[in-house]
């Protein structure tokens, strides 16, 4: 029997649904399902042998009062819905799985049935370890709450070894309680085919690029110039968001290299066994799924060049061992293979650990510390050069306004001084999101501090400054119970001093300690000159 879908659109009034379904009873019509729409209509869908008797029903529906409209539809809401999450779900590059509360799997994309061969219709509803192999790790999610990211699994299925990387997270309802999770899967082998990519693509930059006026980047970027035109090893230090990576490819951009390979690789964004593959490469046979005539490393990849090693201090100890080797030896040996590969690269590592207190707990060898520490530059942390954040801002301002095809805006003083007293433990990177942010959020052609009350976590400094310079204890003058009393200059000059001296541990520039004690910063630097602070 042909099914129909009538969309009834309608302003309520008191006992509208009951005519509605009085009518359709009337007419002899078989519902299937109805689905009532947020603003004032519903959706029914019906089966009907005769066309006259759809068209008695429409005529029939659309002669009571407070009926605006009766249209038929290809399908019922729900299903547009499903359809349209699974275009979506089919569009993204990585497998989808999402799992209800039983653990039973409620949706799979396409890219998710290629890795598993299998079909949607065999596997929905389905336990999730049926597909992902047991003591998965998206059973855990979904019991305890815990998120997991890249987990390297392998299963065994019609003969084959699948391997890939999983993550997941949970789904909550209102309430907080875990309702299911959404799991992601990788391909093992296919990431190899689009990591670092960009890396490779990317336009190098040079130390004119790093925006900066402070005297101590200006010493930084001196000392890094001169090392950039020797082949020794350099390790960068630095918190994260600092612009460790900006550092190393203006380095190589400045060294006698720069015509060849730059690669940059983060140590921690991949398994163990895939950075292994990624830096060493592998030859045919290696592996289930490894290339036909193997696949060049890393560091073949950048033979004359520069290899980027980012947070060179999560790389386990057994590619420790490793990355040791090619930098005692300067040969590699691909993953399943024999043979010694001569590379010519320059090292430039960079971490934010503390390095000498994991060689202390055993977490970092100390000969591959001394065989990367050759060159070390500390990449300073914004808040050690607070000079630098006017023109910094302003360059990042430029940049994002760029990228969101809006018009430059700008920072009004106040909010300048707002930014210039803040400790930015995210450093540049943390920088730059609040200032996207506020661009996104705000309108006006200058960023007011109201602005950035409103959308950041920023808050009015300045008074928790006075307030807890007021909570300090006393400065006190030692007055000499026999004999002359020190003149009052004298008294006034002690005070000043010990006050600009607390102010200058927190605040070490001339500006902030100015701003804060509402001078200018020539003022403390004169006073910093007369008291010899």
């Amino acid at each position: 029997m042909p099914e129909f879908i009538i969309q009834i659109d309608f302003t309520d009034r008191p006992g509208l649904g009951y005519e509605i379904f009085k009518i359709t009873e009337n007419n002899g019509i078989d519902k299937i399902a109805m689905e009532v729409l947020p603003k004032h209509g519903m959706v029914i869908q019906f089966q009907c042998a005769l066309d006259e008797q759809v068209q008695k029903l429409v005529a029939d529906l659309k002669a009571l009062n407070n009926i605006t409209a009766v249209t038929f539809r290809n399908q019922m809401p729900y299903q547009e819905k499903e359809h349209e999450l699974r275009t979506i779900l089919d569009s993204v590059s990585e497998g989808v799985l999402a799992i209800d509360k039983d653990g039973k799997i409620s949706h799979i994309n396409e890219v998710a049935c290629n890795i598993f061969n299998c079909l949607p219709e065999e596997v929905k509803g389905l336990g999730v370890e049926k597909v992902l192999g047991e003591n998965t790790p998206v059973l855990e999610t979904l019991r305890l709450g815990n998120p997991c990211r890249l987990k390297e699994r392998k299963i065994r299925k019609d003969g084959k070894t699948i391997q890939f990387l999983t993550s997941s997270v949970p789904v909550k309802n209102d309430q907080g309680r875990i309702i299911g999770v959404v799991s992601t899967i990788q391909d093992f082998y296919q990431v190899e085919k689009v990591i670092l990519q960009a890396d490779k693509r990317r336009q190098l930059i040079t130390f004119d690029d790093i925006v900066h006026q402070s005297r101590q980047m200006t010493q930084l970027i001196t000392a890094a110039r001169t090392v950039a035109k020797s082949a020794s090893t350099v390790l960068l230090r630095g918190e994260s968001g600092t612009g460790k990576e900006l550092f190393a490819t203006a380095i190589h951009t400045n060294s006698l290299r720069c015509r060849n390979q730059f690669i940059a690789i983060n140590c921690t964004a991949l398994t163990d066994t895939l950075l292994e593959s990624e830096l060493f490469g592998y030859e045919e046979g290696a592996f289930t799924g490894a290339a036909k005539g193997g696949k060049q490393g890393l560091f073949e990849q950048a033979n004359g060049g520069t290899l980027f090693l980012d947070e060179v201090g999560d790389i386990s100890p057994r590619l420790q061992v490793q990355l040791l080797r090619v930098l005692q030896e300067g040969t590699i040996r691909r993953v399943g293979g024999s043979k010694e590969i001569a590379v010519d690269v320059r090292i430039i590592a960079a971490t934010h650990r503390n390095l000498e207190e994991m060689i202390s707990s055993g977490q970092f060898r100390e000969d591959l510390y001394y065989r990367l520490n050759v060159i070390p530059l500390r990449i300073l942390p914004l808040r050690e050069r607070k000079e630098d954040i006017p023109l910094l801002a302003q360059h990042l301002i430029r940049k994002i306004c760029k990228k969101l095809n809006k018009p430059e805006v700008y920072l009004s003083k106040e909010s300048l001084e707002l930014f210039m007293v803040q400790d930015w433990p995210g450093n540049v990177r943390q920088l730059e999101n609040t200032l996207e942010r506020l661009i996104n959020l705000t309108d006006a052609a200058e960023i007011q501090p109201e602005h950035i009350f409103a959308w950041t976590d920023i808050t009015n400094v300045n008074n928790s400054i006075k307030t807890t310079l007021g909570k300090q204890q006393a400065f006190q003058v030692e007055i000499p119970l026999e004999g002359e009393w020190p003149q009052l200059k004298d008294i006034v000059a002690s005070v000043e001093k010990e006050v600009i001296s607390q102010v200058l541990k927190k605040y070490p520039s001339s500006r902030q300690a100015g701003q804060v004690l509402g001078v200018s910063n020539t003022t403390i630097l004169n006073k910093i000159h007369a008291y010899k602070i």
